[in-house]
């Protein structure tokens, strides 16, 4: 793909807000989603395969249309919600019904209103991938995190779909192969593009939600939510605070949790050390409140306790980031 990508000009200059030096081609996302699609259709042919293909295509558009010339935001939600609404919830059969024991009592069952809180939520997971695909690796680097904890809990069961977790994860290993620096490979050679981090986001959200609904579920959907834990605290995070700065929710800044690593003095490889261990704790700690078998409300009550401090020592860490940066501007001043 990467010689097709220089060809035709579907490359990734530096400048602005981007910290790479050289046009890298945005091909990451056309080989993981035609790798998957091309082989699942001789593997797996169903209608259930019919719906992830149809997802994924959709949002692979979506994102390199994205990657050339930026989509407006109304485009990229009605489009996002098409890949769920259609691939997902109507072809796929893959929602959700059912949120577990949130209020420590009965089962939430959502009833008529399980598309409408599908769609909802798959767009929020496949924004929050999105949104954090702002560093070498990060992106793959978390979506291996998830696929393998799923593909160990599903193993030996009929839940998931065990071969499109395994060529998710072999695609992406081989993805990361060129994406990662490495001592013989000093920066990215390709990147994910919006293609790729929007399709991961989707593929993410499927198997996450195909893992923890019905009666062969191998995890509790609250458990879900912590797999995917860094993510969605990071954008509901900093979704609040462009409206607090009077910005749209949905624009772009340098306010990631992994631009904060970054400023704090970690190097590029080292911030995504950092990240993804932060990230597996989230995860870990999720499926050992699991095994544990604790109150799914309790669980619950304890994410939006933590979320609650990540966003204050959040704020906190970049008070003195913006406090440091006036104070050398001042050095330098005088």
């Amino acid at each position: 793909m990467k010689p097709l990508c220089l060809k035709i000009g579907h490359v990734d200059h530096p400048g602005g807000r981007k910290g790479h030096s050289l046009a890298t081609p945005l091909c990451g996302g056309l080989a993981i989603a035609s790798t998957i699609v091309l082989l699942g259709m001789g593997l797996v042919p169903s209608r259930q395969f019919a719906g992830f293909a149809f997802g994924i295509t959709v949002l692979l558009v979506l994102g390199a249309l994205d990657d050339r010339k930026h989509v407006p935001a109304p485009v990229r939600l009605a489009m996002q919600t098409l890949a769920v609404g259609a691939g997902m919830c109507f072809f796929g059969e893959v929602y959700l019904q059912n949120l577990g024991s949130l209020t420590g009592g009965a089962d939430v069952e959502l009833g008529g209103h399980a598309i409408w809180f599908t769609i909802f939520a798959a767009v929020g997971l496949i924004n929050a991938v999105n949104m954090v695909d702002g560093m070498d690796g990060l992106a793959g680097g978390f979506a291996v995190l998830v696929v393998g904890i799923i593909l160990s809990l599903a193993a030996g069961t009929s839940a998931v779909n065990i071969v499109l977790l395994c060529l998710t994860i072999g695609s992406l290993l081989g993805f990361l192969m060129f994406n990662l620096r490495m001592p013989w490979q000093r920066h990215a050679r390709i990147f994910l593009g919006d293609a790729g981090s929007l399709v991961l986001g989707f593929i993410l959200a499927w198997f996450a939600i195909q893992g923890a609904q019905g009666p062969a579920a191998v995890m509790d959907p609250i458990t879900a939510v912590w797999l995917f834990g860094l993510p969605l605290v990071d954008t509901v995070y900093l979704m609040v605070s462009r409206v607090f700065r009077g910005k749209s929710p949905l624009a772009a800044d340098s306010y990631h949790f992994h631009h904060l690593l970054q400023r704090a003095g970690l190097t590029p490889g080292w911030a995504l050390y950092a990240w993804l261990a932060v990230a597996g704790s989230f995860m870990s700690a999720g499926l050992f409140a699991q095994a544990m078998e604790i109150n799914e409300g309790a669980r619950f009550v304890a994410f939006l306790a933590v979320f609650a401090v990540y966003c204050g020592l959040m704020n906190m860490c970049w008070a003195r980031v913006d406090l440091h940066a006036r104070a050398k501007v001042a050095r330098s001043s005088s």
